[in-house]
């Protein structure tokens, strides 16, 4: 079984990918991103989170985030994120992917790929870096 470690750095900056199931178009529709602006300005309001920049493109998200100092829990935030989008976005006539009986076991449907990439690209604090000046 793969053993994922997230880079877990308090009041980090991280860059995140994040990838539609099987690739699928489901930012091309206007609605889709009209859900996705909505539940980001409330996972923002729920846990405190600068969004540095973010690039938007058919079939996944690219986005950097700044986290207060002393908080490292992004996937407490993606968590929350993708479920009320995939609610929204069904509710309002979005299609997902099939879905295996595994993944229905799980209760997972067919809007986001499982998984998140993460990558530090900056720590909470200015001395984690010799040599670096802002």
């Amino acid at each position: 079984m793969p053993n994922y470690r997230r880079a877990y750095i308090p009041g980090g900056t991280f860059f995140f990918t994040v990838k539609t199931e099987r690739n699928a178009p489901v930012f091309r529709d206007e609605f889709a991103v009209k859900i996705l602006g909505y539940v980001l300005r409330e996972t923002k309001k729920l846990w405190p989170t600068e969004i540095d920049a973010i690039v938007l493109l058919p079939d996944h998200l690219l986005t950097i985030w700044s986290l207060p100092s002393g908080d490292a829990d992004f996937s407490k935030r993606w968590a929350w994120l993708k479920k009320e989008f995939t609610k929204r976005y069904l509710k309002a006539g979005g299609m997902e992917q099939p879905t295996s009986e595994s993944r229905v076991k799980y209760r997972r449907r067919g809007v986001w790929q499982r998984r998140f990439w993460e990558h530090a690209i900056e720590a909470g604090s200015p001395t984690a870096f010799s040599g670096w000046v802002p």
